[in-house]
C-alpha cells in the first residue's frame, strides 16, 4: 500500500503554497523535458541518416511539424518514446507539437521557457499551425504571443483562419466551402465503454426529419415486438437496423449487411447466467468488457455469424516447422500478449507481425516460446534501431535499447530495468 509521507504543514495557507510549489515544479519539468526532446532531435536529425533510403525497413526522415521545421530520424522518436512512457503514437504528437513552438513559434517558445506561458497552452497553438505555411505561422505567432497564456480556442481558430486567408488563399477556399457545408457524421469508436460508442452529426434539415421518422418508426416496430429497451435503447438499436438493411440491398439478396468480425471472450459459467445476472464477456480491441446480455443482443442481430474456436492453452509450447507459424500458434501468442510487446505500445497483436526474439536465421525456433508481435514499427526498430530483447515466463520480456534503456513489459504494464543494461549499437 502506497502512504503519504508525514509533513510539518500546520495551516491551510502552508498546503496552499505546497500546491503552487508543486505545480511551478511540474511545469518547470515539463519545460525541462520539452528542452531536452528537442536536444534528442538535434542529435538526430535527417541528415544523420545515409542508408534509409536503400535499405527498405531501416531508419528514415520524417515531418512531425510545420513547413521549415526539420525532419527527425524515426528510431530516434522510438527511443525517445521510451523515455517519456509514451508509445510511438503519443510521442511522435508531443515532440511535433515541441518542435512547432521552438521552430516556427518563436515568440511562444520564449513565453513557454521565460515562464509566462503554461506548455499545455503552447501545444494547443502549435496543433492549430502545424498545418499552415511558415509565413502564417509566423503570422499566428506574433498575433496571439502576448495573448498566448489567456488565449481561447475559438479566438485561436479565428487567428488560424485568418493566417490561412492571407498565406494560403487555396487553402482559405476550401474552408470557405467547408464552413458552408459543415455537415459530418463522426463514430467515436477510439472511446469505447460497455461495447458502445459515441456519435455525433450535423445534417441537411430535411435528411435530419427522414432520419429521425425512420428511427422513430424502427424503435416502433421494436415495441411492437416484444423488446423490453427504453425509447432510447430502441432508437439506438433501429439506427443500426437501419444502417445493416441498406449494407444488405447493396450485397444482395444473400448479403448479411454485417461486415464486422468482434472477438469475444467469454468464461463458460457466464454463459449459464440468467438475464441480468452480473455476468460479463471481454472483447478484443480495446479489451472492454460487456455484460453477457450485451453479448446476446449482438448474437441476435439478423444475419450474424458466429465462430466458436477451440480453447488453446497459453501456457503450452507449440512448435511450427518451418518460418511461418500455424494458425493455432500464431492465435495463441494473439492471445497470450494482446498487443505489441514493445515498451508502451498498445497496438493490437492481432494486426502485429510475429517476431522471432531469436532470428530464425541464427537457429531460432517457430515456437511460442521464441515468438512474439510486433507492429511493423517496432519490428523494422528490433531489426535496424539496436533493440533487442529476451523472454522468461510466457508473455513477459526485457527489452535493451541501444542507449542504455531497459524495461520489462507484460501484457498491461510497461516498467524500467535497474540497473540499466548498457548496449551498443551493432
Amino acid at each position: 500500500m502506497t502512504t503519504l509521507a508525514a509533513t510539518d504543514r500546520d495551516t491551510p495557507a502552508d498546503v496552499l503554497c505546497a500546491v503552487v510549489a508543486s505545480r511551478e515544479a511540474a511545469r518547470l519539468a515539463e519545460v525541462g523535458s520539452m528542452i531536452a526532446a528537442i536536444e534528442w532531435a538535434d542529435m538526430h536529425p535527417a541528415e544523420s541518416l545515409t542508408h534509409a533510403a536503400t535499405v527498405p525497413g531501416t531508419d528514415r526522415a520524417i515531418a512531425i511539424a510545420g513547413d521549415g521545421a526539420p525532419l527527425v530520424a524515426e528510431f530516434a522518436l522510438v527511443e525517445l518514446a521510451t523515455a517519456l512512457g509514451r508509445s510511438a503514437e503519443s510521442a511522435r504528437i508531443w515532440l511535433g507539437a515541441t518542435m512547432e513552438i521552438r521552430f516556427r513559434l518563436p515568440r511562444i517558445w520564449h513565453a513557454l521557457t521565460h515562464g509566462s506561458l503554461e506548455p499545455w497552452r503552447a501545444r494547443q497553438i502549435a496543433a492549430e499551425t502545424i498545418a499552415l505555411p511558415s509565413g502564417g505561422a509566423d503570422w499566428v505567432d506574433a498575433q496571439v504571443a502576448h495573448v498566448a497564456h489567456t488565449v481561447g480556442p475559438a479566438q485561436l481558430r479565428r487567428t488560424v483562419a485568418e493566417a490561412v486567408r492571407r498565406f494560403d488563399p487555396d487553402l482559405a477556399y476550401e474552408a470557405a466551402v467547408a464552413a458552408a457545408e459543415d455537415r459530418h457524421v463522426t463514430i467515436h469508436d477510439r472511446e469505447i465503454i460497455g461495447g458502445c460508442v459515441a456519435m455525433t452529426a450535423v445534417l441537411d434539415v430535411a435528411d435530419a426529419r427522414d432520419l429521425e421518422a425512420a428511427v422513430a418508426k424502427g424503435a416502433h416496430e421494436m415495441l411492437l415486438h416484444g423488446s423490453i429497451g427504453s425509447l432510447d435503447v430502441r432508437r439506438a438499436q433501429a439506427l443500426g437496423e437501419i444502417a445493416r438493411h441498406e449494407l444488405a440491398l447493396d450485397l444482395g439478396a444473400e448479403g448479411t449487411g454485417r461486415d464486422a468480425t468482434v472477438y469475444i471472450h467469454v468464461d463458460r459459467g457466464a454463459l449459464d447466467a440468467e438475464y441480468g445476472d452480473p455476468a460479463v464477456a471481454r472483447v478484443e480491441g480495446g479489451d472492454f468488457l460487456i455484460d453477457i446480455d450485451r453479448m446476446r443482443e449482438w448474437l441476435s442481430v439478423r444475419g450474424t455469424r458466429v465462430s466458436i474456436r477451440p480453447v488453446i492453452d497459453l501456457e503450452d509450447d507449440r512448435i511450427s516447422g518451418g518460418y511461418g507459424p500455424s494458425e493455432v500458434l500464431r492465435e495463441q501468442v494473439v492471445l497470450r500478449d494482446g498487443r505489441c510487446v514493445f515498451p508502451h505500445c498498445n497496438r493490437a497483436a492481432r494486426r502485429a507481425d510475429l517476431d522471432h526474439i531469436e532470428p530464425y536465421a541464427s537457429g531460432g525456433d517457430t515456437a511460442s516460446s521464441n515468438l512474439a508481435p510486433l507492429c511493423r514499427l517496432h519490428h523494422r526498430a528490433k531489426t535496424h534501431g539496436g533493440w533487442s530483447y529476451t523472454t522468461g515466463a510466457p508473455g513477459e520480456y526485457a527489452w535493451f535499447g541501444p542507449h542504455g534503456q531497459s524495461f520489462f513489459t507484460t501484457r498491461a504494464t510497461t516498467s524500467p530495468l535497474a540497473p540499466p543494461r548498457q548496449r551498443t549499437r551493432p
